[in-house]
């Protein structure tokens, strides 16, 4: 049977549309309600309501939509709530000119502003002789946990820094730096794969927000309406370099799955070939990329308003070199938010009602 995708359907007494059956997988879980389309190469076509991609907003625990909400509200209006629990702070912030993904232009990048990349992270481990040394980045994600990739986390001591922009650099203050408490890698995550290379690093105490040190929103569907994003990090500027002194930025484009399998053929990383929950990014022409020590740290794009609100849809994971032709591989985030959710944001009525106050 031919794949039908865009046809009208039947979704049980309500109208529906042909999709693809990843697009719309949580709602069938939810509603038990699948109806058969047709079939691609890839996957069934089925029947969604029309409306899936709103109903996708809401489906998921509300902690995280109402963080992410009250973020793009206050910084539409010129504030931000440091949290949604009692006692937090409200920090003043100036509205952008331009979204970081309005850069024509890590490797072939250029150098972060203040308060660019609020949710940008360092993640430290302890080396054989005992000293912590800087080897990946990460992503603020709430008060008290961090995101990053599981294969960064060879040890077992990490410190994770927050609000640094150049190293020595303390014209807008010191960086923050927090002892992590709790590691959680994805129970599917096997070592020397990028399959499920995603982590979650509970911090030793919840932090304080401020212009320099804020969450970004993890981005929930399936599909992305962009052709480029943005990656950062302190990591090399060149095959076998040494890390940037300054937080770095630049501009990828984004590859479908489908295009990007044909450079990951055979390639041991990858022996399954690539997932719906990989995402690839890179330059055809070579000179921009991330690198060694990017590892963990954020794939982004910005919200479609002045605030420009971070929405990371990455995580960075595994790359050819740095600066080649070769596509980067990313760990897709919007295919671990249930994942995310259940341990940041758990659903309980003790933590629902305290997502809801502020001051």
């Amino acid at each position: 049977m031919a794949g039908t995708e865009g046809e009208p359907c039947a979704y049980g007494n309500e109208a529906g549309i042909c999709q693809g059956y990843n697009l719309c997988r949580p709602l069938l879980e939810k509603s038990r309600i699948v109806k058969i389309c047709g079939y691609t190469p890839q996957q069934a076509v089925v029947c969604c309501p029309v409306d899936y991609r709103e109903r996708l907003q809401h489906l998921h625990n509300p902690n995280q939509r109402l963080k992410c909400r009250e973020y793009q509200s206050a910084t539409n209006s010129g504030l931000l709530f440091g949290s949604l629990a009692v006692g937090s702070s409200v920090v003043k912030l100036k509205p952008r000119t331009q979204c970081p993904t309005d850069q024509n232009l890590i490797v072939g990048g250029t150098v972060a502003r203040h308060g660019e990349f609020p949710h940008m992270a360092r993640l430290a481990i302890q080396n054989e002789n005992g000293e912590m040394v800087f080897a990946c980045g990460a992503t603020l994600i709430s008060e008290q946990w961090v995101m990053t990739a599981a294969h960064c986390l060879e040890s077992q001591t990490i410190m994770i820094r927050l609000g640094e922009l150049k190293e020595g650099d303390d014209e807008f203050g010191d960086p923050i730096d927090v002892q992590v408490t709790q590691i959680v890698k994805h129970p599917n995550y096997k070592p020397r794969t990028v399959y499920n290379d995603i982590a979650l690093l509970k911090l030793a105490h919840p932090v304080t927000f401020s212009s320099r040190v804020r969450p970004g929103c993890l981005y929930s569907s399936s599909t992305i309406d962009r052709t480029k994003a943005v990656a950062i990090g302190f990591g090399s500027t060149e095959a076998y370099g040494a890390g940037s002194k300054e937080l770095l930025k630049v501009s990828l484009d984004l590859f479908t799955t489908a295009a990007c399998t044909v450079f990951f053929q055979r390639n041991r990383r990858v022996p399954q070939g690539l997932r719906d929950s990989h995402l690839c990014a890179g330059y055809l022409g070579g000179g921009r990329d991330t690198c060694t020590g990017d590892s963990g740290g954020p794939l982004q794009i910005s919200s479609d308003d002045e605030a420009c609100l971070a929405q990371i849809i990455g995580i960075t994971s595994f790359g050819i070199g740095c600066g080649s032709t070769t596509p980067g591989i990313y760990t897709r985030v919007s295919e671990y938010i249930d994942w995310i959710e259940g341990i940041v944001w758990p659903t309980d009525s003790a933590s629902l009602s305290d997502g809801l106050r502020f001051s």
